[in-house]
């Protein structure tokens, strides 16, 4: 579930940045030009947040419960972002004001760095968005967001006086900003992906039907996860150059890593036919805040087809004494399609606290609330619910709980999309 945390601080932050530019402008500012530099001024530190995040950082991932609703939040501020600032360009005087050297602003230009900086802002802003772009074209085309924010620090730092007061107590606020921004700009580029790397060898390739299983040794230190949580595999070879986020469908305390990959497309087809035991894995993670251990006693974990990895890896973990009393609805369009199905029986009879409810599509059957207000021992509301699956069905069902009473706070999904 998003927590709202990190929104409040970026909220915050514009707010104090309307406080000191609003507050504090130059005396020959008019109306229009502190509202439009105010436009632009919150598009900057917008896009700083979105560099920000684009860190990974884990303490991120605690003010905004989990890497993927870190990504909606960045994207959501990156739109936001882009408008502001074309709201900005227009809006802002064209002319030099009195007093400006037109040469020396020839030979710093800000306006023409701004200009770029817009053009490719919304063209990155396009691929981001356009779901048609493949993802193996997409990767490596967002990292001009890069080029865009350099060349809006230079437009900040270029702008003349008249607009932009370096050293004003607003203009303070985006000088930090942008060094903050620089410096998280260059980790996410070449530093993040060296710290968080571990290495892995591949042990074997299981196919199965529509996934596959790929399991995975440590070369050296093992990947410290909890269960539910996701990592970046980055197949190493020609040919394997994009990483790709999958959940971790093994426990923690398991002497190998486990991947349970549902065939989606092109990547995915060709590590079931192609890929070989014996290859090498860089595996960066662990991401993610979808946490059933500290939840109440009674829950409800629905999984959709692939959807069922992080249950996977929350039972393989699950001890005996687990005193929580909990209820795998496991959605498939048929028996055959429903991986583990036998392996989650046997561990639900092992451990006595879990009730694995099949439900096939093709058999007329599937997992809905009316069906979980029947047969479920305690009124809905007394249990907390996780979701992880196809887009529609999480909705449909989070919509037909909320209408049946079941608090917000009470209902956890996986928003597993990084576009």
């Amino acid at each position: 579930m998003l927590r709202k945390y990190g929104i409040y601080a970026i909220i915050g932050l514009i707010v104090l940045f309307a406080l000191l530019h609003l507050g504090f402008p130059p005396e020959q500012h008019d109306t229009r030009t502190t509202a439009t530099t105010f436009l632009g001024g919150s598009a900057f530190l917008l896009m700083t947040c979105a560099v920000v995040l684009s860190t990974r950082a884990p303490i991120l991932e605690s003010l905004f419960g989990g890497l993927d609703r870190m990504y909606q939040v960045h994207r959501v501020v990156g739109v936001s972002a882009a408008i502001l600032a074309l709201v900005h360009f227009f809006g802002v005087p064209k002319e030099l004001p009195a007093g400006v050297d037109p040469v020396a602003n020839v030979l710093v230009p800000s306006a023409p760095l701004g200009m770029l900086g817009l053009i490719f802002l919304v063209i990155g802003l396009f691929v981001a968005l356009n779901r048609k772009i493949r993802y193996s074209f997409w990767r490596p085309t967002h990292k001009i967001m890069a080029l865009v924010y350099l060349l809006l620090v230079g437009h900040f730092f270029t702008a003349p006086a008249i607009f932009v007061e370096q050293f004003s107590p607003s203009g303070l606020l985006l000088l930090i900003s942008a060094i903050v921004g620089v410096v998280c700009m260059l980790y996410s580029l070449f530093g993040m992906n060296k710290r968080t790397a571990l290495p892995y060898t591949i042990e074997t390739v299981n196919a199965m039907e529509r996934a596959t299983e790929i399991v995975l040794k440590p070369t050296g230190a093992a990947l410290q996860f909890k269960p539910g949580q996701f990592a970046f595999v980055e197949i190493q070879g020609k040919g394997w150059s994009e990483p790709h986020p999958f959940t971790i469908s093994s426990a923690p305390d398991e002497d190998h890593l486990r991947f349970s990959i549902k065939v989606l497309g092109d990547w995915t087809r060709k590590v079931r036919e192609e890929l070989q035991p014996g290859a090498t894995v860089m595996v960066r993670g662990p991401y993610g805040r979808f946490d059933a251990a500290n939840a109440t006693e009674k829950q409800i974990w629905l999984a959709g087809g692939i959807g069922l990895t992080p249950f996977l890896s929350k039972i393989r973990a699950m001890q005996p004494d687990d005193s929580r009393q909990i209820h795998l609805v496991y959605a498939a369009r048929e028996e055959q399609d429903a991986i583990f199905l036998d392996e989650l029986k046997r561990l639900a009879e092992k451990l006595g606290n879990v009730t694995i409810v099949p439900v096939f599509s093709d058999e007329g059957n599937f997992a809905r609330v009316d069906m979980m207000k029947q047969k479920l021992p305690d009124a809905l509301g007394s249990y907390e619910y996780f979701m992880c699956g196809p887009k529609p069905m999480v909705n449909g069902i989070m919509k037909d709980l909320k209408g049946e009473g079941v608090p917000r706070h009470r209902i956890h999904t996986e928003a597993f999309e990084f576009r």
